[in-house]
């Protein structure tokens, strides 16, 4: 998953430097199932390619890890659905079909891409019920249907209560300090005190966790906070992470404290990205450049070897409140042809500044959701 981190922090810094003080919302682990669902539909170059960003050996590998990360699924408060569409008039490869049924549990769709009015509400459709409601409308404006072959898809959703839900007779507003350090917005904190936590205390910012109910020992959800000690400190903390994205999947050394004050901020927001360009920039380029694509174990036809991935963009969203977390996203690749101890320091935690934040699972590293919360009254 660590090419996926380093989509999600490079979004992230992208959305920093563009001084918009938008919020930001990816989930890695559903980039990841649909990416290694065409990395195992791939061939030659485009899968050696694709098998070296996703850290994998082998189609068995990745397989593998796809596998594991399903098996977070089986019971809330995570699910997950994967759904491949196929035109009508085409029929995916019985390899490819089996791979499809066994791994990614789910069976190829067949549907009319000619009729895009239908086709857009069948997505739609498909996304609200397997998102919980949280997202009706699949689509991004910016991405147009223009008759592909093949869309591959996944589906996620998250939502659990916190292990100890914050009290709203004590949820106040207080000033949220923005990125420029001269602008701060009125925001509702969820407000605590005298609480313990898992915390830590790092060179350039600090963390704290938040466990979800219903934890066993075999998953743990959680979400990590992860706020700059500078107030407009969090570029220079996601580009740390971004130079070695492992930071990130590897658990925090985090250790259980009283924290005198802890201050979240509620928020609620959606994020669009379409990130074919962003993984180019990467370095992931052959299953987006035509005609060197080679996606040619998907679908049995003799121009399967003009296929290639036009386009892969996520639609999400998340609300966090005094009872918990909840969010969702959807994921699409749209294929076409072309043509030693001292005394006790008293701790605070008040996230009154741009802040990063991982919804995870610990045992396995997942990391399911992440993003950035700049401004929590944006919307977006």
């Amino acid at each position: 998953m660590e090419f996926c981190m380093r989509i999600a922090n490079k979004a992230i810094l992208n959305t920093i430097r563009e001084e918009k003080n938008n919020n930001i919302l990816i989930s890695p682990a559903s980039f990841n199932i649909v990416l290694n669902m065409a990395a195992s539909g791939s061939g030659g170059k485009t899968l050696e390619q694709f098998l070296r960003f996703l850290g994998s050996k082998s189609v068995a590998q990745l397989n593998s890890n796809t596998k594991s990360l399903m098996a977070l699924t089986d019971q809330p408060p995570l699910s997950l659905v994967n759904a491949v569409f196929i035109d009508k008039s085409f029929t995916l490869k019985s390899s490819f079909t089996k791979l499809v049924r066994n791994v990614y549990k789910t069976e190829a769709r067949s549907v009319n891409f000619n009729e895009v009015e239908a086709l857009i509400e069948k997505l739609n459709s498909w996304a609200k019920y397997n998102t919980k409601g949280m997202i009706s409308e699949f689509l991004p404006p910016t991405v147009k249907i223009l008759q592909p072959p093949l869309l591959l898809a996944n589906a996620i959703h998250f939502k659990a209560a916190w292990e100890k839900p914050f009290k709203a007779s004590e949820t106040r507003n207080e000033d949220f300090h923005l990125l420029d350090r001269k602008t701060s917005v009125s925001v509702p904190f969820m407000v605590e005190t005298s609480r313990r936590e898992y915390y830590g205390s790092f060179e350039d910012f600090k963390v704290i966790r938040l466990f979800c109910r219903g934890n066993t020992l075999r998953k743990q959800f959680c979400m990590d906070i992860i706020l700059p000690h500078k107030r407009d400190g969090l570029q220079d903390v996601i580009e740390k992470f971004n130079s070695n994205p492992k930071l990130l999947q590897e658990d925090f050394e985090l250790d259980t404290k009283r924290v005198d004050e802890l201050w979240i901020p509620k928020w609620k927001f959606s994020n669009d990205l379409v990130a074919t360009e962003l993984m180019k920039e990467l370095g992931l380029t052959l299953p987006f450049s035509f005609p060197d694509a080679d996606i040619t174990e998907m679908i049995e036809s003799p121009l399967s070897d003009l296929l290639y991935i036009k386009e892969i963009f996520q639609r999400s969203v998340i609300e966090v409140n005094e009872e918990g977390a909840a969010a969702a996203a959807v994921t699409c690749a749209m294929l076409y042809y072309g043509c030693a101890r001292s005394p006790p320091e008293r701790i605070t935690f008040i996230a009154d500044h741009p802040f990063m934040f991982m919804i995870k699972e610990i045992v396995s590293g997942a990391v399911i959701f992440t993003g950035a919360v700049l401004n929590p009254l944006s919307t977006t």
